[in-house]
């Protein structure tokens, strides 16, 4: 079968308005995310005190 050629019409049409609005949402919510990262960020980690007995392991 021979290939077929791809529909110039349809290479270049315009990126529809739903489309647009999801790529707008997607970047307002990254935006918020390190908006909020840097009022209030959050350290993770595990506090690990000495053992009350030398012997006993913290694994």
């Amino acid at each position: 079968m021979p290939a077929r050629s791809p529909n110039p019409a349809a290479a270049h049409r315009p990126m529809p308005l739903r489309h647009k609005l999801m790529l707008a949402l997607a970047l307002e919510i990254v935006v918020l995310g390190f908006r909020q990262a840097d009022l209030n960020p959050h350290h993770a980690g595990v506090a690990v005190e000495e053992p009350a007995q030398a012997h006993h392991a913290v694994v």
